[in-house]
This record gives structure tokens, sequence and C-alpha cells, in this order.
């Protein structure tokens, strides 16, 4: 039977270690690869060798690939960059904009052709929590599986986790 926790589901850009080849590739165990990509922003090499994109470089790009992954593989990867003790600064799940690498890529950011996924973006600065009631705060990974386990039998696709997360104000770096 299906499921919205076992279904690869959710779609993620990664650029670093998470890539074939790379230290951490076997996090991505079960995820189905959907092809390369890039987005808007420099790739950094941090002191400890991490990598991460400067969002803030608007007239660079980085080259990532684009999987679909279940929520178990969500958690496994949420583990690693944000709470492992691996990276000491730390990452949190936020969504950018990518775009299919073609042939010929002309690396033009345009939104009306963007596909969004989540990533992780380098937490170089504390998260400001609003309102100032840490009750309050919503974890991005706990709040999809949420809305994974409320869909009930109703099997949900990529683009609607995306747009559920938009309506709950998820940061999107752009």
């Amino acid at each position: 039977m299906e499921s919205n926790f076992s279904n690869q589901l959710i779609r993620i850009f990664v650029f670093g270690t998470l890539l074939k080849g790379q230290r951490f590739e076997f996090y991505m165990d079960g995820s189905k690869y959907c092809g390369k990509a890039y987005s808007r922003g420099q790739l950094m090499m941090a002191e400890n060798g991490s990598v991460y994109i400067d969002v803030d470089d608007h007239a660079a790009y980085t080259l990532g690939v684009v999987y679909l992954v279940d929520y178990s593989c969500l958690k496994r990867i949420n583990h690693l960059e944000s709470r492992s003790g691996e990276f000491p600064k730390g990452y949190d799940l936020t969504m950018i904009p990518t775009w299919k690498l073609d042939e010929n890529p002309d690396h033009k950011f345009d939104l009306s052709n963007c596909e969004y996924c989540f990533y992780y973006r380098r937490r170089n600065v504390p998260v400001k929590l609003y309102g100032g009631d840490f009750t309050k705060y919503q974890d991005p990974v706990d709040t999809i599986g949420e809305y994974l386990a409320n869909a009930g039998h109703e099997i949900v696709d990529a683009d609607e986790i995306v747009e559920f997360m938009k309506e709950r104000n998820m940061r999107l770096d752009f």
C-alpha cells in the first residue's frame, strides 16, 4: 500500500558532501535521482571543508543534483546537517529555486520556469525566533511530517509539499 511517508515525495537539491562519490552519499540511499540542476548563489567552502551556497551573490550559480526522497531519508539528512555535530555551525532546511541543467545552460534565473526544492542553508548567524516564544517554533522537517500524516490516504506530490511549506512562510532563498 502506498504511503506518503514511504513514497519519494520530497524534492531536495544537494550540492556538496551528499553528491554521488562524496563522503556522505550513503545518506541518499533509497532516493530517486531527478537530474542535474543549478541555483543562484556562489558555492563556498568553509574552514572545515563543508560547502554551502552564498545566496547573496546574485551573479553566480551553484551546480547540484535534485533528488526525490522519502520522509525517513529527509530525517536522516536533517540529523546530519543540523544536529550531528559534523558541521559545527549547522544547516537549516529552507527552500531555493532550481533550474534543470541542459546541454547549453544559459544560467538565467527566470522564476517562471524554476522548480522549488528543499535544501540545507548554512547557519551563518543565529536564527531569529519571532514572537520570542520557543514553544511556537515549528521545525520544518516535523512540519512536513505532520502534513504527510494529515493527508491520510490521499497521496500528495512534491509540488503540494512545497506549496504547503510556502503557505507556512518557510524561508525561501532567492
